[in-house]
């Protein structure tokens, strides 16, 4: 079934955010081997890539045509990191390329993106005689088991709500 790829109108039956070609073009300026794979299966990751991008981030701005649009993208009211204007007519380049570099891992791994997790309880701290140890990673629940692609953050940050281009971020602390 071919790709319905969203045009800047906000159709209610998009599935798509960019085109098999052009995700294509895109892996082949990179330099990308994707010979193995058939039309049928690049065109299925698109799908997940776009599901994913437009279902698990909290995007700037609203949708063009609210809640009868399918996708996230176009939006009205979206300023970037530099503070141009996104034209609500478009989904913008880095929504595109973001597109294609999820649509990679889920092309060579389907379902990578969207992992099933099973929450228990983790351990914080160990201690085992006088030897005591405490793990940094406070991060709980069924988010920190998302696998993030940092380029995809670095494309799209400056289009997020609350995003900054880049998702290493944090804060030193000098013992």
């Amino acid at each position: 079934m071919a790709l319905e790829v969203e045009d800047g109108t906000g159709k209610s039956n998009a599935d798509a955010f960019d085109a098999l070609a052009n995700v294509k073009t895109y892996w082949d300026a990179k330099g990308t081997d994707y010979s193995s794979y058939d039309d049928d299966a690049i065109e299925q990751a698109i799908r997940r890539s776009t599901s994913i991008l437009s279902n698990s981030y909290t995007w700037k701005g609203t949708r063009v045509n609210g809640r009868d649009q399918a996708l996230a993208w176009p939006r009205y009211g979206v300023e970037d990191s530099e503070g141009w204007y996104v034209p609500a007519t478009e989904v913008p380049k880095e929504v595109k390329e973001a597109t294609a570099e999820i649509a990679l891992r889920e092309l060579v791994s389907p379902g990578s993106m969207t992992p099933d997790v099973t929450l228990s309880d983790k351990v914080k701290r160990e201690k085992v005689g006088s030897l005591e140890v405490e793990y940094a990673n406070a991060q709980t629940g069924a988010e920190a088991s998302r696998p993030v692609l940092l380029i995809v953050r670095d494309l799209i940050g400056g289009l997020l709500d609350g995003g900054s281009g880049s998702s290493i971020v944090g804060r030193a602390e000098r013992a």
